[in-house]
């Protein structure tokens, strides 16, 4: 499994029944007991396109492990460093996740034969009392492991599938603490601890068995992973020190949050040249009078599109607007409709549950996966009934495959089968959750990767699901009330604008791997980022394909300077590569449609390196290509190569899932 690649299926919940789903949210990559082998490092800096990542991938998961680091010391910690931009006080909890096995302590300690098991929440406490003061920042030093004293557990991972919460009222916070606080947690004395030199206390952890419940605080989350362990021999084993991270909008939206690595601690918020761009907003908080804040967007959303809002007590819906994603909300729709359940949302005044946009939205469901859909009643039909086709196929093989050896509830009408019957709406939350049908069986039962298959369909229809369907709101001939999922406009929109999870599968968007330090977080503002520039996405395949330039470290080539796409000239710099950086291969990203490519209107890319010599390549068609594997480039797509002795271009060219690349020999010898 792949930490990090779109078209991989990451960490799903267990059991996604009706039943239970209010309590199975947030999927994204990092959750608890997630086994992976992950990204290899970035290849590409700030300000240039990201890396040629498939070929990375399966570069690093080939390459041989590192030895475990030496505990306590250098390499065994990380440096977590919030920064709270906003104009009062910040909450933090920092909470180690539930594993069994955890693989990452099996590959510190080179010990399989023991699971390591983590049967509890871990969370340490950063100013409870006072919080991060407004303007400020903390520094929280987080072991790979500390030793419990007198717990069922004998350890607690600080590194694998972590979470930290965020909370901007004292009450929140409170009102979450009260399920851990008479459980505080010791530490053997030689342990590892997490510390935090700028706390007003040193730092309390306690420990619970259950998340804290959004339903009833309000609080933003990211997750983060320090290292990379490889899971697939026997022996889990260490990949590398890298931070993986992530800003996570999918359940619920409440603060604005950026993300960024630390190279090289202390990171003081100083500017470097070297830094990739930041994860998530830095939108001002707000609200403000003049409504461009994060809050006020929020607000607006809310009331444009009659979007639901928590009611918990604590929600104070004008000035701290708290809203839920589209998978909890259709969750909450088949309790209250099916299950006749209370709601755990409300929607804005004068408006009737569940909003204008969630009734468009299954409304637009219901027709565009009816035998009478057509262009007219649904411009994207054939995407719509090809997803219900696939989630349709994916019932059934849970309905036909269950076995008690796959399925151990499979005689428990309350978890098997669950949904029964599935209906239009009952489905929804499958799809857009992106989760299997596998509830009263094991997590892995039933993959959608591979029920109903084949595998190339399964990478043609999730395509699909991402670029056609839950990015819509970018086609202009569509409705309003034809989009298949508002709240990713809401996040990812020019309002936000935010890089992050907005739905199940958003890992282009939302998720980074990174060599560090240690990890930045910034809140409400820039402050403390060192760049303060949002990374570059990967490229959208739908419309993109990447020109990957060969490792001019490698072979001792001049490295390479700049670039420039379809004009004769290289006008602009490549920035500078990170200390101690042992690759230089940039990409960078064509826009075919942006560009107009054609063979009447071809595109060339004009790359320089530091000897000052060009290099030229011409395309003239936009994706997608045809499939082309057979070395070398197809010569309708690549139509010209300067020089054309000694720099070869090797072309890319797949439909499921679409991939449209050119990879570039180095840079000639001096």
């Amino acid at each position: 499994m792949q930490f990090n690649n779109p078209s991989s299926t990451k960490m799903k919940p267990i059991n996604m029944t009706t039943i239970h789903l209010t309590t199975s949210t947030g999927r994204s990559p990092l959750r608890p007991g997630l086994l992976f082998i992950p990204l290899a490092l970035f290849l590409a800096l700030a300000g240039v396109a990201g890396a040629a990542q498939e070929q990375a991938a399966e570069a690093q998961a080939a390459q041989a492990q590192i030895p475990p680091p030496v505990c306590p010391g250098p390499d065994c910690r990380k440096v977590i460093t919030i920064y709270n931009n906003t104009a009062g006080p910040i909450f933090a909890v920092i909470q180690a996740g539930i594993q069994n096995p955890d693989p990452w302590l099996q590959a510190y300690f080179n010990n399989n034969n023991r699971p390591y098991a983590e049967t509890h929440y871990s969370r340490a406490y950063v100013n409870p009392e006072n919080g991060i003061p407004a303007r400020t920042h903390v520094s929280v030093t987080v072991p790979w492991y500390s030793e419990l004293q007198g717990d069922e557990d004998a350890y607690v991972d600080w590194y694998n599938g972590c979470r930290i919460y965020f909370f901007d009222t004292k009450a929140a916070l409170d009102a979450a603490h009260e399920a851990d606080k008479e459980h505080r947690l010791s530490f053997t004395d030689g342990s590892p601890r997490v510390s935090c030199a700028d706390c007003e206390h040193p730092l309390s952890i306690y420990k619970d068995k259950t998340l804290f419940d959004d339903n009833e605080v309000q609080f933003q989350l990211v997750e983060y992973t320090f290292a990379s362990v490889g899971t697939d021999k026997p022996q889990p084993y260490i990949i590398n020190l890298n931070v993986g991270y992530n800003v996570s909008y999918l359940d619920q939206i409440y603060l604005p949050l950026a993300l960024a690595p630390c190279g090289t601690e202390p990171c003081n918020g100083e500017k470097d040249p070297t830094a990739v761009g930041y994860l998530g907003t830095i939108q001002n908080l707000g609200p403000q009078e003049d409504k461009s804040s994060f809050r006020d967007a929020l607000n607006r959303f809310a009331n444009d599109f009659g979007w639901p809002q928590y009611k918990s007590p604590l929600d104070n819906q004008e000035r701290r607007p708290h809203l839920p994603g589209t998978f909890k909300v259709l969750i909450d729709r088949v309790n209250v409709e099916e299950k006749h359940r209370e709601s755990h949302f409300t929607t804005p005044p004068g408006t009737t549950p569940p909003g204008r946009a969630i009734r468009d939205l299954i409304n637009q469901w219901q027709t565009c996966t009816s035998n009478n859909a057509n262009a007219d009643n649904c411009p994207q039909f054939e995407k719509y009934k090809e997803l219900d086709a696939y989630f349709r196929g994916n019932y059934r093989g849970y309905r036909t495959m269950g076995n008690l050896g796959d399925c151990p509830k499979l005689n428990d009408p309350l978890y098997y089968p669950v949904p029964d019957p599935l209906t239009d709406l009952n489905i929804l939350p499958y799809v857009y959750g992106w989760v299997p049908f596998n509830s009263g069986c094991h997590a892995h039962f039933n993959a959608l990767k591979l029920s109903p298959g084949p595998e190339s369909e399964y990478h043609k229809v999730q395509f699909d699901y991402i670029n056609y369907l839950q990015y819509n709101y970018e086609t202009q001939d569509l409705k309003q009330r034809q989009w298949f999922n508002p709240f990713v406009r809401l996040v990812h929109g020019k309002e936000i604008n935010a890089s992050s999870y907005a739905f199940s599968v958003d890992d282009a968007a939302g998720f980074q791997q990174k060599p560090g330090e240690g990890l930045i977080i910034a809140i409400g503002g820039a402050e403390g980022l060192p760049n303060k520039e949002p990374i570059v996405p990967p490229a959208n395949y739908k419309k993109d394909f990447l020109v990957t330039l060969g490792d001019s470290k490698a072979l001792k080539r001049p490295r390479w300077k700049s670039f420039g796409v379809c004009k004769d000239v290289a006008d602009k710099e490549f920035p500078p590569l990170p200390k101690d950086a042992k690759i230089d291969s940039p990409d960078i990203i064509v826009d075919t449609i942006k560009y107009k490519i054609s063979p009447a209107n071809p595109c060339t890319i004009t790359v320089k390196d530091a000897a000052d010599r060009k290099y030229q390549l011409t395309v003239s068609k936009s994706v997608p290509w045809p499939t082309w594997d057979g070395g070398g480039h197809d010569p309708t797509v690549v139509t010209s190569v300067i020089p054309n002795v000694g720099w070869n271009i090797n072309e890319v060219a797949q439909q499921a899932p679409p991939r449209f690349a050119l990879l570039t020999e180095p840079p000639l010898p001096k």
